[in-house]
């Protein structure tokens, strides 16, 4: 049998995927209910937890009590915390439920300090009156469990919609030239040595990705002063190559030296986000080969938590006050900067696997997916989950600490594949396609040949499967 081949049938028999490319959609069979609990206590701290269903995002507010009362914002327990025991203080969460079973329960666990009153109130929300009161439930206990019977939340039931098509992007370093892979800091090399100031080279990776099954590369950028201006010259080179193979390209913002004298010393700063951010959408937004959805150029940033959520918000405000108006993707987690982004996505999660990593890109799905059923009219959000085939950083001298996941002949890099698709992401990123110093890298190489290109094109293929006869809804 041709290795290639085998190849194909093996992976497609770990994903549970027939070879006639049959995948089911999680959105297709997924309905969520859509509830608000409403926190009354006099303790200095209360907490709820979910049982017999998840809670999938929700969003928090302080309704009333002392000024330093605050709430959770994101995770599995709804908090409110930092009141003056003794005084009342009230919090509201808007939650979407997954997994409420009909005919049973949903049961809410509350915690509180002892001889203390909290009171839970569940409202069924999505009626055409608005929210509807369905349980009221008090205690003085320090925990107790109450139950609302699910019949009681069917009315505000609603489904998350698909995003069509799926997409398989890599990032993609355009820092390369034949000098670079002399350094001894690196454990493997390409099979055929290149720069990414040469057209040609740049061309004959684009058309091998592309042919791999990848939409589009999502290329590092450090901003026009980096380098001498090496940013502008190599992403248009990257412009060129992906217009004659047919790939796309996006910008990938490197946070962590968006600042005036683009330093890793010294933090990062709005202003010069709002610049660099500026600058890739007047300057490569409107080439032919640059990736857009629904007219709107898409740009990831990395470590997108260097900056707060307010700096985001007034970043996005500006630009849309200029017409511009991308589609933002962010490195982040557990959904907390998802109010001014358009998707959430994790640069590398290769150090987890098994349940933990199911049990991560489980939760991140379901937040990042559900979080526009809280509101009326928002938008839907992108989860875009990222798989990687290992990472080994041991060479480089000027890392304090150096961590190694081993290959283990593929299976690693089959094992975030398959988990994504599982778990219902939206689009594939890869880490990467030529990270060579963290050898995260999958194009051709000394050490693994053309493998890691053959394990793409089949899980590529299969995550795709999923998207050919479903809605479009972008």
């Amino acid at each position: 049998m041709d290795s290639r081949f085998r190849l194909g049938m093996i992976a497609l028999a770990l994903a549970g995927i027939s070879a006639t490319g049959a995948v089911q959609t999680p959105d297709s069979a997924e309905r969520f209910a859509r509830v608000r609990l409403v926190v009354t206590t006099t303790a200095a701290a209360a907490a709820v937890t979910v049982g017999d269903a998840r809670i999938a995002s929700y969003v928090s507010s302080v309704l009333d009590g002392p000024p330093a009362v605050s709430v959770s914002r994101t995770g599995g327990t709804l908090q409110l915390s930092r009141n003056v025991a003794g005084r009342s203080a009230e919090a509201s969460f808007d939650i979407i439920l997954a997994d409420v079973a009909p005919g049973r329960s949903v049961a809410w666990n509350v915690t509180a300090d002892a001889n203390t009153e909290t009171q839970i109130e569940v409202y069924s929300l999505g009626d055409s009156n608005g929210a509807r009161l369905v349980d009221r439930f008090l205690t003085s206990e320090d925990s107790a469990q109450f139950r609302t019977p699910s019949r009681m939340l069917a009315s505000s039931a609603v489904e998350v919609t698909a995003v069509m098509p799926h997409l398989v992007l890599a990032h993609y370093y355009p820092w390369y030239t034949i000098e670079t892979w002399r350094d001894p800091q690196m454990a493997d090399r390409p099979l055929r040595l290149y720069s990414t100031e040469t057209q040609s080279d740049v061309d004959a990776e684009a058309a091998q990705a592309h042919a791999a099954g990848i939409d589009a590369f999502v290329v590092s950028w450090q901003g026009l002063e980096a380098g001498n201006g090496f940013n502008d010259k190599r992403m248009r080179i990257a412009l060129e190559a992906a217009r004659a193979s047919g790939l796309r390209i996006c910008a990938y913002t490197e946070t962590v030296v968006a600042n005036p004298r683009n330093s890793g010393d010294i933090s990062p700063d709005p202003q010069t986000m709002f610049e660099w951010l500026a600058d890739l959408i007047d300057r490569y937004g409107q080439h032919p080969a640059y990736l857009r959805v629904a007219g709107r150029p898409v740009i990831f940033t990395y470590a997108a938590s260097l900056l707060s959520s307010s700096n985001w918000t007034d970043v996005r405000a500006r630009l849309r006050a200029t017409g511009r108006d991308p589609l933002l993707i962010g490195d982040f987690s557990r959904s907390i900067l998802l109010e001014p982004f358009d998707g959430e996505y994790q640069y590398t999660n290769v150090f987890l696997s098994g349940d933990a990593l199911a049990d991560l890109y489980r939760t991140e799905s379901l937040r990042v997916r559900t979080y526009n059923l809280l509101r009326d009219g928002d938008r839907r959000r992108l989860w875009v989950a990222p798989v990687t085939p290992g990472f080994n950083d041991s060479l480089l001298a000027n890392r304090p600490a150096h961590y190694v996941v081993d290959r283990s002949n593929g299976s690693v890099y089959d094992d975030q594949w398959r988990t994504a698709i599982d778990t219902g992401v939206d689009w594939v990123i890869v880490t990467s396609w030529n990270e060579w110093w963290e050898n995260t890298e999958i194009e051709p190489s000394e050490r693994y040949g053309r493998a890691y290109l053959e394990h793409t094109r089949v899980w590529a293929d299969a995550f795709k499967a999923s998207s050919r006869t479903a809605p479009r809804d972008r």
